[in-house]
């Protein structure tokens, strides 16, 4: 792994502690809430952003702004386009090196979240499962989960495109790095199929293996209806199976935004739906309620007064 690893770190300005006290002075607004109290007392939430394939850390700086409003401290990152054809493994070493921050910076006993965009960030999210299911890997309190234009199975004409769209350049560099694509995928399912034959067992590849992760701590699903690359048919049975296992889930379902672009076309419901959700999963109140279906309702809810 290479030492000069590009993540950023960002922390909040004011202190939640000094926000909290000005939201005190005026009007009570409970909109204007600020996340001081995590599981261990005053400690700020610690949200990873992990980027969709391409995404320039000016792109998640926006939603960096979402959780540094709130007083949570965010740690962003993108895998490189060069890593979508690695093996899954590859990735282990970035995510022990994103987890070896929390360490470095004195943050392992603050509540951490995951918010991921695109198979991208879903695909180094897994290597964070990987490596946190390791006999020495660090204790750290993961909250929530946030899974934004994602999961989907690994797919052909998604995964050309969305390589296409993620290679800068002229377009005769865009067509071969996407035939390139074409062939990796093709060369992939055709393993797949000769494992399965082999096998007798269907095989579940990052980042669709993310149905059997051992976490149970609430999850949140962001997509679209219009996504052209994450089909919501494929969020939404994902949600099903995740349900199945009892995990809390709220989703919030658009029926126009394109791929990783709710935040843009929805700012403000997109804000107010990760609000509720952080404030969801650092309430002691917090249950899991089951329902049968899985669109667009909450899931987790708040007990009773």
């Amino acid at each position: 792994m290479e030492d000069d690893l590009e993540y950023y770190i960002t922390f909040p300005t004011p202190t939640p502690k000094e926000i909290h006290k000005q939201t005190d002075a005026g009007d009570n607004n409970e909109d204007d809430f600020v996340f001081i109290n995590g599981a261990n007392g005053e400690k700020e939430p610690v949200v990873f952003l992990l980027g969709w394939l391409g995404a320039q850390d000016h792109h998640l700086a926006k939603y960096c702004s979402i959780y540094n409003q709130k007083g949570c401290i965010t740690i962003r990152y993108t895998s490189p386009v060069s890593y979508l054809i690695a093996r899954p493994r590859t990735r282990l070493p970035i995510a022990h090196k994103l987890l070896g921050l929390l360490r470095d910076m004195s943050l392992d006993d603050h509540p951490v979240f995951f918010h991921m965009f695109s198979n991208n960030g879903s695909l180094l999210y897994y290597a964070f499962t990987q490596a946190l299911a390791e006999p020495d890997s660090p204790n750290i309190m993961v909250k929530g989960i946030i899974f934004d234009s994602t999961p989907a199975p690994r797919r052909f004409y998604s995964g050309v495109r969305a390589m296409y769209e993620a290679t800068p350049g002229p377009i005769w560099k865009k067509l071969c790095a996407s035939l390139g694509m074409a062939f990796y995928i093709l060369s992939y399912g055709l393993l797949s199929v000769l494992w399965t034959i082999i096998s007798g067992k269907l095989p579940k590849h990052p980042p669709w293996a993310l149905v059997e992760d051992v976490a149970r701590c609430p999850q949140l699903f962001l997509y679209s209806q219009a996504d052209k690359l994450i089909s919501s048919d494929d969020v939404e049975f994902f949600i099903t199976e995740r349900q199945k296992l009892g995990v809390p889930v709220v989703a919030k379902c658009w029926t126009d935004s394109p791929h990783v672009q709710h935040y843009r076309m929805h700012p403000e419901e997109y804000r107010e739906s990760v609000y509720s959700f952080l404030s969801l999963c650092l309430s002691k109140d917090m249950i899991v309620v089951e329902q049968p279906t899985t669109t667009a309702g909450d899931v987790g809810k708040h007990k009773s007064d």
